[in-house]
């Protein structure tokens, strides 16, 4: 990289970590703000509180990379036709895309760098935050015993249940395997179930039937019907099956693939799932409409000018994806086009503000 290079892209970098680093304190302050009075109610330790705002620090960086790669174009190609540099290196013979490209490598990093932070670092703390907030603050029960593609939770009557999967509004589980233990761990009683649904306040197994061991013989008997209350509530599975957040791509395909495989719709998961994609792709995009309007500043009102034209852009981009997951999600639009129709318009702005920029400057 040459020395010219390496100096827009350092400015570049150092701008919008500089911001990424403001909007991850002003998230931090308006979060704790809001969760104090639960953390005081439920006498959270000091310790406690700051490492579940640790582990919540990806997540809130997953969110503002893309504002904070807009904000940094903005500024640092501003800062630098502001001051006539960038009037200087064009007098040298320094191309226009010379000048740029620093700046479109460095959103390219930190596209890669969001979607990294959201198949790697975001679904593992965000589980760790979600612990810490629910079972170790909340002193809710910890029923998990382990899980990989399938749940095993510890159940009443002195029992483990293995369930192959969860449905989205968390109110029926499929493929249900209850071990009813004796006190030296041996199975006295073993339930298999297609379904366990939550009817009448209480879990409800449906199209099961139960093996009990009576010495060498084991005796069949139905089961449809019986109650087997492994939680109190489906609002307590939310701290037992992942949320989309607490997923890589990779598990919430596989998740959206069971749920379609076993006849459930999976609108909501599918447009998280494109949107894991598209979300970080949008630091690229923000950095490509930007660029042509940082390099006006100079006759647009400096760097007051720019923060107010990044605070627009980010108003119409969170309005057009949120208009198109509310789209998605009704089932008016595919998901995939969906999750990326933001990101398409925001592609379509940019394309027209380079050709524009390449005829005026």
């Amino acid at each position: 990289m040459k020395l010219l290079s390496r100096y827009i892209f350092i400015e570049f970098i150092r701008t919008s970590f500089t911001i990424l680093s403001g909007i991850l304190v002003l998230f931090l302050c308006v979060t704790f703000l809001r969760e104090a009075d639960d953390f005081i109610k439920q006498h959270a330790s000091v310790i406690q509180i700051a490492m579940y705002y640790l582990y919540s620090i990806p997540g809130m960086a997953g969110q503002a990379l893309p504002f904070a790669a807009l904000i940094g174009t903005l500024l640092s190609l501003g800062n630098l036709s502001r001051h006539q540099e960038i009037t200087a290196m064009r007098a040298g013979g320094v191309s226009l895309v010379s000048i740029v490209a620093p700046v479109v490598f460095g959103g390219i990093l930190v596209s890669c760098l969001g979607f990294l932070n959201n198949e790697v670092i975001m679904p593992a703390y965000a589980a760790r935050a979600a612990h810490i907030k629910n079972v170790e603050v909340g002193k809710k029960k910890q029923r998990v015993v382990f899980q990989q593609r399938r749940l095993w939770l510890r159940g009443p009557d002195n029992s483990i249940a293995n369930i192959n999967l969860v449905t989205p509004d968390r109110k029926e589980m499929i493929g249900i395997n209850i071990y009813k233990l004796n006190p030296d761990f041996s199975i006295r009683e073993r339930i298999k179930a297609e379904r366990l649904v939550w009817e009448d306040t209480a879990w409800k197994l449906r199209d099961g039937q139960k093996f009990i061991t009576k010495g060498e013989a084991v005796i069949t008997k139905p089961a449809d019907g019986e109650i087997y209350n492994i939680v109190e509530k489906p609002e307590d599975m939310s701290m037992i099956v992942k949320s989309s957040g607490e997923m890589s791509f990779k598990e919430l395909w596989d998740y959206v693939r069971r749920l379609k495989s076993s006849g459930y719709k999976a609108v909501r998961y599918e447009v998280d799932l494109h949107e894991k994609v598209a979300f970080p792709f949008a630091s690229l995009l923000m950095v490509l409409i930007a660029t042509p309007f940082s390099l006006q500043s100079v006759r647009s009102g400096g760097a007051a000018r720019g923060i107010a034209l990044a605070l627009l852009i980010t108003a119409i981009y969170w309005a057009l994806s949120s208009g198109g997951r509310a789209l998605g999600l009704s089932g008016t639009m595919a998901p995939l086009q969906a999750a990326w129709l933001a990101n398409f318009v925001f592609a379509v702005i940019a394309l027209l503000a380079i050709y524009r920029m390449q005829r005026q400057v």
